[in-house]
Formats: C-alpha cells, structure tokens, sequence
C-alpha cells in the first residue's frame, strides 16, 4: 500500500509498508498513555553519524516533545531491519521504537524509517521520505506528523508555518516561519506598513492590510507564487480581512467614508452582505469552525466588547462586560474563544472564554502587552506576540497557558503572528 503526497515541485514524502490490521493497532497508547495518563514511551534510536542524519534525528525529536504526547527515550540498541532488542528498550521505558537510515547521493536524500511494537518485538510500520539538503527541516517535520498521528491519534502540526509581521526594515513586512521559528522567510517588501495577516484554510493565500497605496486597503497574497493582488480598495478603512472556514469569503471591516461594519466579501472582493448596521466601530471578525457564526469586537455599547452573530448578521449576542477586549480568535473545535483584554494601561493579556460567554480564565498574566492570538490547527497552543522581554516577540503556549516561550528572537518588533491550517 503507497500513498505519495506532493507537497512543493521539488518535494515528496512517500508512506509504504502498512503491517498493522486495523487502526485500533496505530493508535497504540492513546488509551492507557493519553487522555490524562502518562506519556507514551517512544524511543528514538541512532539515524547514522552524517551531518544530515543527525539533523533528522534532532529536528524529529525536538517535533515529537513539542507535543506533549510522548516521552522520547534514547540510549536503546540499533535495531536491525526486521527487529529490536525488546528487552533493552523496555527497560529504559520505551513502549514503540522508532528506528531510521539515511541515504545520500548527491543532493539527494532519503530516510528510511520503521516503528516497532516492544510489547511483541514486531514491526509495525515503516515509512519513507525523500528530499534534499536544503529541505531536511521539512522531511523531519512530516514524518514527525506522520507518527503522531499514528501513535496517538492525534493530528501533527510540525508541518504548519506562522505568518506574522516584523520591523527590521523600519517597514512592518510580512514574513513566514515554521511552527519552531526557524526558516525564517521575508515575504513582502513594500517599504510600508502591513498589518493583521491571515493564512487561508487552504494555506495557499494570506490576507492581510497594506499602507502601500496610501489607504488602509486589504490585498491577498498568493504563498507559492509570492504574487500580492488587490482584495479591497475602497474608500476609508478596509481592515482586518478573515476568512470562512471553506476559504471562500472573508469577512472585513468596511467603512466607505462612513461608519465601519462588518461586510463579507468574496475572493474578489464582491460584497455578498453586510452584516452589522450598528453604530460605532465592527471589527476583528473571526469564523466558528462550522462557519455559522462569527465572533467580533464593537464598541457600540461604549468599550470594545465580544460579540458574536450568525452569517446572516443576524441573532446577534453580547459575551463580554465591562472590558476592552480584541483580537477574538475562535478555537478548532469551536468551544472556545482567545482573546486580547485590557488590564491596565498599555498592558494586555490574552483570555480565553467558552463560546457562550462564561467561565473567563486568564492565560497570560503581568508580563508586558500580550497580543493576537491564534489556535494551531489541532486546538492544543496558541502563537501570539509579546512584549514581555522588551519588544514584541513571537510566543507559543498550550491552550492552558502553560509552557509560554519566545520562538522569534529578531531585530525590531515581531506582532500579528497566524498560523496556518
């Protein structure tokens, strides 16, 4: 059985040689190591001694602690091609063992990859991936979704990039990183401000707002062509563009010299509806996942408060009281939603509130301005930016607040991080 995923024109990551009758078989702990329990054991042995080996090895590992679903042991014997020392891998407490062998020829590289079971000794997957030099981060993060998905049952999300922007230009430009803040890309080169981006469903287009015209307008960005096209350019604000979870609208605040609302549009920029008529300021929409509500911020009652209506615009209702709030973010299984709150001050932190507006818990807490969250596609972390190291930085933390730590170590101020699907 072989499956190929085509992932750029240069690159292929290629799964083979499924020996496991059912999926029961895969997700081999998420039981007895998941859900509350222990971590499950997996030991990670040698990939070979070149410096394309070890980068592999390392970047793979580094992948499956991030998740938190697995204990990465090493230290165990290198398994043969059919078979494990079962016996000295289960007493450094490894329950699976993951064993590798790169070949190299040229630019090429290939990874050869097989999953044992300690509890029989048996073989239960393997998995191949080829690439080049240049491109070992992304081989290694693959496979590492590969294997957490087949160990736990969970999606991996190695494979995801943070668009977001920075201030080293003395512009605000965009650039692109992966999950871990490396391969740090720069994507525009406007001499200007860009703001708010927002990585499309399909991770192939980024909306975001431009000064580079002269107006606050919204443009699309096409990722792999890196080509810029027009999305809004309307009179006044054309602000805060986000998209539906299908990828084919997004919903923008829109003033046209007048009060600014809440509008979708199509890909084009064809209004389909307006979707607010009250007066003051709509803005910061963000779509449930079902796609048959949207969460926003106005200030129609005084403060800027949460909000949340249906996509007609209408049977709208009030989540939050008394705060100065933005930035609402709606979480991938759709019961939650982050979001920026004053405490005080230019200080802010970041909350997350279930979708009818109860039970507020504070995620972040005295630690500088703390801004524009977003979910990671499985709904475990949140990325977003902080001041708390004295100028605005790139942060990862799960979806409880724990294990906050900086990503981003750049020049200038990085903010507005989104993370791709």
């Amino acid at each position: 059985m072989k499956w190929v995923f085509f992932l750029t024109a240069h690159f292929a990551f290629l799964i083979f040689n499924y020996r496991f009758a059912s999926a029961a078989d895969v997700y081999l702990g998420l039981e007895a190591y998941g859900n509350g329990g222990k971590a499950l054991g997996v030991g990670l042995s040698s990939f070979g001694d070149s410096p394309a080996a070890k980068t592999l090895h390392s970047v793979l590992r580094e992948d499956l602690l991030f998740t938190k679903l697995f204990n990465i042991v090493e230290g165990g014997p290198t398994p043969s091609a059919t078979k494990i020392d079962a016996l000295a891998w289960a007493g450094v407490g490894a329950q699976v063992v993951i064993g590798g062998a790169v070949q190299e020829q040229g630019d090429s590289v290939s990874l050869d990859v097989t999953a044992y079971d300690v509890g029989t000794g048996k073989v239960l997957f393997g998995k191949q991936g080829q690439g080049t030099h240049s491109n070992l981060r992304r081989l290694a993060h693959l496979l590492a979704d590969q294997l957490t998905f087949q160990f736990s049952g969970q999606p991996g999300i190695a494979h995801t990039q943070i668009v977001f922007v920075n201030t080293q230009t003395h512009s605000k430009e965009l650039y692109v990183m992966d999950y871990d803040g490396q391969m740090i890309i720069q994507l525009t080169y406007n001499r200007s401000i860009a703001l708010l981006p927002k990585w499309s469903p399909d991770g192939k287009t980024i909306a975001f707002n431009s000064f580079k015209a002269g107006n606050p307008d919204a443009y699309l960005l096409d990722y792999q062509q890196r080509t810029v096209h027009e999305l809004s350019m309307r009179q006044g604000l054309n602000t805060a563009p986000n998209w539906s979870p299908d990828g084919r609208m997004l919903a923008v605040t829109l003033s046209r010299g007048g009060d600014p609302d809440l509008f979708l549009i199509d890909r084009s920029g064809h209004i389909l509806r307006r979707l607010t008529y009250t007066p003051g300021v709509d803005t910061s929409a963000s779509f449930s996942p079902n796609g048959q509500q949207i969460v926003f911020v106005s200030d129609r009652a005084g403060n800027p408060e949460l909000y949340v209506m249906d996509t007609a615009g209408a049977n709208v209702q009030r989540l939050t009281y008394g705060q100065v709030v933005d930035s609402p973010a709606w979480s991938p299984k759709g019961d939650m939603i982050a979001y920026v709150r004053r405490r005080g001050g230019d200080q802010y932190d970041i909350y997350v509130i279930d979708s009818s507006g109860h039970n507020a818990q504070a995620l972040t807490q005295d630690s500088g301005r703390n801004e524009h969250p977003t979910w990671s596609t499985d709904g475990r972390f949140i990325v977003f930016a902080s001041t708390r190291s004295g100028r605005s930085q790139i942060y990862i933390m799960s979806s409880d607040g724990s294990s906050q730590h900086p990503i981003t170590a750049l020049p200038g101020q990085s903010e507005s991080p989104s993370w791709s699907n």
